[in-house]
């Protein structure tokens, strides 16, 4: 039996041929959704499966952009931006001390500053002996505009660009409410009936009236009774279900080519390493806690490595002792060579970086590695016994510890999107100074993010370095919970749908405010 002389239609396929209600007319995909009452997957599914018959054809392509709030802008769809928050206060009470406008229980002292210096700024409030006052000519008018935006937005859930006015995109562009919107573009292909979808369509009518599967209900109230039951069609092509990268899989390949993008060189290596580049080239001594069997995972068989290269093994054993004029007294020990060969599992993508420290660096240069790392851990949700880590190393003259902030900060806010990040000090053999990284994940609070800081000279100089390099080694998977919505670090590996893969929310593009390097880096 053959049917490709009378093709039979789904329901579906039934419902998007009669959504071109005109001869010649052109839709979008959403428009054939609207028209059809399927919904979005649906229509797709429908116009895919029109198009292998070449009853629809794609007429045209276009960029289309849509803005939709970030959670701080939800937040002040809710409880008003800030300058309204201090705007209301100062309006009923006529004066208010500066200290209570700037420590006020409903936001951050940074955004409280920055509100009340805009508003002040702007003319509307004035500064009189610490006393906060409206001015003669303050006009909130401007504001109630821009949190009527902010609420359209939120009830709309997402806005086209071309909907909003000229001076409302300027808005999206004002350095107080571009963290409040987030902007997307998206392809939308317009659609038209062929000759052969004009024909098939005469037949949709008569389909959209026929039975599918005979359902219980149907048995029960007869109502299948002098229907028209749609016929099988095994002439169909079979319909092929593709599959989808995992989504941490698109965190880390997104997060490689934005770096790559900003100039950044990456740093490979084996996944087995010795202890000299995994740790005494850090200047961690062999006696240090982190080198035990309990913290690392030592190679059964071969046991050592066979050789390290010179002059880096008696350039390091001399700055362990002591020795050698680098102005370090060292830790003042026996160094250990037989030990230095000994190998194990990476345990820190820092490793990476002192190898190619070692390679005669680009000077000024940029470096990173997304390296697999393996350490000795109780499993719990933040915790796994294998992690990836983001390593990177600057090196530069001009290079200093408030770079090195401004980039953690980015990876925090923008990779992550973490709404809370913090930067504590923190101590690392192989860094002076040396801070600690945390960011705030919403459901299990502070989570530490891994440690940064400037490499000592006891590691760059026994490596023929002479300027300054600024390093950071920060947890990926934490990062990803953050960013795909996983409360269990486990979740990440899963193949396990319900508990994993389909909790996680599609992961947004980093913004274009990580692509502003930091100067001094090597651009």
């Amino acid at each position: 039996m053959t049917t490709t002389r009378n093709p039979v239609l789904s329901p579906h396929e039934a419902a998007v041929l009669l959504a071109f209600a005109d001869e010649g007319a052109e839709l979008t995909l959403e428009q054939i959704a609207d028209q059809s009452g399927l919904d979005l997957a649906q229509a797709r599914s429908a116009v895919e499966r029109l198009r292998l018959r070449e009853a629809v054809a794609p007429t045209g392509e276009r960029v289309e952009t849509t803005v939709a709030l970030t959670p701080f802008g939800e937040a002040c769809a809710h409880h008003l931006l800030p300058e309204l928050r201090l705007w209301h206060v100062v309006a009923e009470r006529g004066a208010v001390p500066v200290q209570e406008i700037q420590r006020r229980e409903d936001l951050p002292p940074s955004e409280a500053g920055a509100a009340f210096g805009a508003l002040k700024t702007q003319g509307h409030f004035v500064l009189d002996q610490g006393q906060v006052r409206l001015a003669q000519a303050a006009d909130d008018r401007g504001l109630r505009a821009r949190q009527q935006l902010v609420e359209r937005v939120h009830q709309a859930g997402a806005m086209r660009l071309d909907d909003l006015s000229v001076q409302e995109q300027e808005w999206l562009r004002d350095r107080r409410l571009r963290d409040l919107f987030r902007l997307r573009e998206t392809k939308v292909r317009s659609y038209a009936l062929t000759a052969t979808g004009q024909a098939l369509r005469q037949q949709a009518t008569a389909i959209a009236d026929e039975i599918g599967p005979l359902t219980p209900a149907l048995l029960r109230d007869g109502s299948w009774r002098g229907k028209r039951f749609r016929r099988y069609n095994i002439g169909l092509p079979p319909r092929l279900v593709a599959g989808a990268r995992n989504p941490y899989r698109r965190f880390l390949d997104k997060l490689k080519q934005t770096l790559l993008a900003l100039g950044f060189e990456e740093i490979r290596g084996s996944l087995v390493e010795n202890e000299f580049w995994n740790m005494d080239a850090l200047f961690m001594p062999q006696f240090h806690p982190a080198r035990d069997i309990h913290d690392v995972y030592f190679v059964a068989e071969p046991v050592q490595a066979q050789e390290i290269g010179e002059p880096w093994l008696i350039n390091v054993a001399a700055v362990h002792e002591g020795k050698g004029d680098y102005g370090s007294r060292g830790w003042g020990y026996l160094f250990n060579r037989e030990r230095a060969h000994q190998l194990i599992l990476r345990s820190q993508g820092t490793a990476l970086s002192a190898r190619k420290l070692a390679q005669e660096p680009k000077i000024p240069g940029k470096y990173f590695s997304i390296a697999r790392c393996f350490r000795y851990d109780s499993v719990d949700a933040t915790h796994a016994p294998d992690f990836y880590q983001i390593e990177g190393i600057v090196l530069s003259e001009e290079i200093t510890l408030r770079h090195l902030l401004g980039i953690l900060t980015l990876f925090a806010r923008e990779v992550a999107q973490a709404d809370k990040v913090k930067a504590t000090p923190g101590y690392y053999p192989y860094t002076e100074p040396s801070v600690e990284m945390a960011m705030k994940h919403p459901v299990l609070g502070w989570v530490e993010l891994g440690g940064a800081g400037i490499f000592r000279p006891e590691v760059t100089r026994p490596l023929g370095i002479d300027v300054p390099v600024i390093a950071w080694g920060l947890g990926l998977d934490r990062m990803a919970m953050v960013a795909l919505g996983v409360n269990d670090i486990r979740h990440l590996f899963t193949n396990n749908l319900s508990n994993g893969l389909a909790d996680m929310r599609e992961f947004h593009t980093v913004s274009s405010n990580l692509s502003k390097s930091p100067q001094g880096s090597g651009d």
